[in-house]
């Protein structure tokens, strides 16, 4: 059954939110049971969460149990009024130190079960892939099977992969390929390599997450990625973490450090070429995202259900004094069909009645 939805009528347009996870199908019942599904231990914790472990590395899905269905959360997206959820697996799950053949069956069975959320739900949901990225090979094959068989505008991966950041000539192979597609490459912390420091008060978290997708960013910058792959489409969670806002100290070393000389351009300038979304926790951060980088790069994001996430996005945008009605309105949806190809979403809400299925 289709209707027209309340913000669509007021704003007319979809309102897109970029930055939300799921656990795939597949491993719910190997999850709640405990068991090992392609390589990867579930469990429970204290907490009543479940976790999943590879070797001694535990990690918990720090979500309401039990975990939604996917037509349980159009009905929450509904009362949050958000239109559209572009769905990553959980960053939680992203285990690259699984062996080959375990990697590869992980991410195909996660990308099919992502698919099949999407292909039920088509006006709600949008995959963004999960890539095996200890396999070079393997993760540019997956990536090519996500877009030209799967319809996925892109995939999200994690800021480093066992430690290798992502000016590695290891890693290039993946980032080239996804230039070649059209593809986003969307960078999301996961297992910081400051966790084993910073183990009280959740600062793994607080501060190690927006460290690590400040590294990733600078990474790509000074490692001259961008000059080599200047059509690379990429997108970081949580506003770049301290990237953007540390733009000016970036600038300066590039300025005064030979080794950070080695780019054609000022770093300020590549950050005006990437996007970001919008989970600052903080109006004026925000507002200086935007300033930073311009209206037409900031994109919506909640990163639902996690309890770290923005609750209600929405609501949030709206209430933000600072930014006009265009700058919200680009940042509720219009940002992101265009930097993730979804005109066939977008083109149906252009008059503010657009429907949705529910």
């Amino acid at each position: 059954m289709s209707r027209a939805r309340p913000l669509q009528d007021r704003h007319g347009h979809l309102v897109i939110d970029a930055h939300t996870h799921f656990v795939p199908p597949s491993a719910l019942r190997p999850a709640y049971a405990g068991e090992r599904w392609h390589g990867i231990q579930f469990g429970r914790n204290a907490r009543g969460k479940l976790t999943s472990s590879v070797g001694d590395i535990s990690q918990e899905i720090p979500w309401p149990m039990p975990l939604e269905t996917p037509d349980e959360r159009i009905r929450s997206m509904d009362e949050r009024r958000v239109d559209v959820h572009i769905l990553s697996i959980s960053p939680t799950m992203y285990w690259y130190g699984l062996d080959g053949e375990n990697g590869r069956n992980f991410a195909r069975q996660t990308n099919d079960d992502l698919a099949g959320i999407v292909s039920a739900h088509p006006d709600r949901y949008v995959g963004l892939g999960y890539l095996s990225l200890q396999d070079t090979a393997g993760s540019v094959a997956e990536l090519e099977r996500c877009v030209r068989d799967l319809g996925m505008p892109g995939v999200m991966v994690g800021t480093h992969v066992n430690g290798r950041d992502w000016d590695s000539e290891e890693l290039f192979p993946v980032l080239q390929a996804a230039e070649q597609l059209g593809a986003v490459v969307y960078f999301h912390p996961a297992r910081g390599r400051a966790d084993g420091w910073l183990t009280k008060y959740h600062l793994s978290n607080l501060i190690g997450n927006p460290l690590e997708t400040a590294s990733a960013l600078a990474s790509l910058i000074f490692g001259g990625v961008f000059d080599r792959l200047p059509n690379l489409k990429t997108c970081f969670a949580h506003a770049g973490g301290y990237g953007v806002v540390g733009i000016g100290r970036m600038d300066h070393g590039h300025e005064v450090r030979p080794e950070a000389a080695g780019i054609a351009r000022l770093p300020s300038d590549y950050v005006k070429a990437c996007w970001f979304d919008t989970i600052t926790h903080s109006e004026r951060t925000l507002r200086y995202i935007v300033d930073t980088v311009g209206p037409d790069r900031v994109v919506l994001g909640s990163d639902y259900p996690a309890d770290m996430g923005e609750t209600r996005p929405v609501h949030w945008i709206e209430s933000c004094d600072s930014l006009g009605a265009e700058e919200k309105a680009a940042i509720l949806g219009r940002n992101a069909v265009r930097l993730f190809g979804l005109e066939r979403l977008g083109a149906a809400s252009g008059n503010g009645t657009a429907s949705a299925v529910v």
